[in-house]
């Protein structure tokens, strides 16, 4: 998913004449040169996509790969454009819930698959799926999870206060939240983007924000239900901080800074937490509604443009970036939570972090992938952009909510 990043707006570009090569080129003696496009959200990052381009030529010396990265944002505000234009790289990094925005422009992998007799079996089904629409594969999984809760363990010891274990309810969050609240900070921090709104949404309401076959549900009294008392955390209780003018990236900043005891998280930002949180770092689940803790699942991949001249290279060096071992690696550097069940030891030998199987037992357990709509990305910068009003509390859940569906063209 790979999920939102803090966006550290950096990014490794290539010149549109240059990409244009990297994308088509071919040199001597049999070598394709690939460019592969992807997110990253600041040096570390990068450097790790890096070594996996370079790992992956090592391995397989008539391929080169040719990465440009930007920012998560930045990655999905102009991949649209990208594909639609000769300026696509040929293999694309690939979000399961912006996929089916993406199918009319990326190759279906299918018969590739099956023409190369490549097992998938050992992926996870789940983050597979998402990576599919209608019934085709889009992209190859390089890691999966679901959302779950990062707590500060400075601050939870700090007010002599025990840590969140599974199974640990909405009562007990929203009571630890208002305990861990004071003068300049907050016990947890809100944010309208998807995938940290929606699985609190769920757990509170069961509210899900499509019918599951790609139409916008946003205004069922569910949904209204649930997001109003997510919002109503920072407006009305005030156990959250106000929400800036559209800042995807907000929760994560807050999170990270020390300023918020709690924030949604996933699997994949250990790298980010290790590196940048000033603080211990500790994982539960999301807590416990009526039906139990509910969560999503998501997970991000690599496919290929359908402008790609090369297809059978271009799958072959996918393959070879989501190998076990390739896996096994960015679960061992914690870039990743593998997709691949045989390499996910290597994200909990590198993690050490108490109870971290325990809590993703528990959420995997329990989660479900986020279905989404064709135009995705449209109703995701809507949500971001009627942040500050939702939860400021100057306009209520259901007048967002009704102006999302209609701007959307879902109404």
């Amino acid at each position: 998913m790979t999920g939102p990043h803090i966006a550290v707006r950096a990014a490794v570009a290539l010149a549109l004449a240059g990409a244009l090569i990297t994308a088509c080129g071919s040199g001597g003696g049999g070598s394709t040169t690939l460019t592969w496009s992807m997110w990253a959200s600041g040096g570390e990052e990068q450097q790790v996509w890096h070594e996996l381009a370079d790992r992956v030529s090592l391995e397989e010396p008539q391929i080169t790969i040719k990465l440009e990265t930007s920012s998560f944002e930045d990655y999905f505000a102009t991949l649209g454009t990208r594909l639609g234009s000769g300026d696509a790289p040929c293999i694309v990094s690939m979000q399961a819930l912006r996929t089916t925005g993406y199918t009319q422009s990326m190759l279906p992998l299918d018969d590739l698959i099956a023409r190369n007799k490549f097992d998938v079996t050992d992926f996870d089904k789940s983050v597979m799926e998402g990576l599919s629409a209608d019934g085709k594969q889009y992209a190859l999984p390089y890691d999966v999870g679901p959302v779950i809760l990062t707590y500060n363990k400075n601050m939870f010891r700090n007010a002599g206060m025990p840590e969140p274990k599974p199974g640990w309810t909405l009562a007990e969050f929203e009571s630890a939240a208002r305990k861990l609240t004071g003068d300049r900070t907050y016990g947890f921090v809100a944010s309208p983007q998807d995938v940290w709104m929606f699985p609190m949404v769920l757990t509170k309401t069961g509210a899900q924000p499509t019918d599951g076959a790609g139409k916008l549900r946003l205004t069922t009294p569910a949904m209204t239900e649930g997001v109003q008392w997510y919002a109503d955390l920072a407006a009305r209780k005030k156990v959250a901080p106000p929400v800036p003018a559209d800042d995807p990236t907000f929760a994560d900043k807050e999170f990270l800074s020390g300023d918020a005891a709690m924030a949604a998280n996933g699997p994949w930002a250990l790298l980010t937490l290790k590196n940048q949180a000033g603080f211990q770092v500790g994982l539960t689940t999301i807590p416990a509604g009526p039906d139990g803790s509910r969560t999503y699942s998501s997970g991000s991949g690599f496919g290929i443009s359908k402008s790609c001249p090369d297809p059978e290279r271009a799958f072959k060096t996918i393959t070879l970036m989501t190998a076990r071992k390739q896996l096994e690696w960015l679960g061992g550097v914690g870039r990743a939570y593998p997709s691949r069940e045989s390499a996910q030891h290597a994200w909990y030998e590198n993690a050490r972090l108490a109870g971290a199987r325990e809590v993703l037992e528990a959420a995997n357990a329990t989660a479900i992938p986020l279905r989404t709509t064709k135009n995705w990305e449209r109703v995701n910068v809507l949500l971001n952009q009627s942040g500050p009003d939702l939860f400021s509390g100057t306009s209520s859940a259901k007048q967002v909510l009704e102006q999302v569906q209609r701007q959307a063209g879902q109404d």
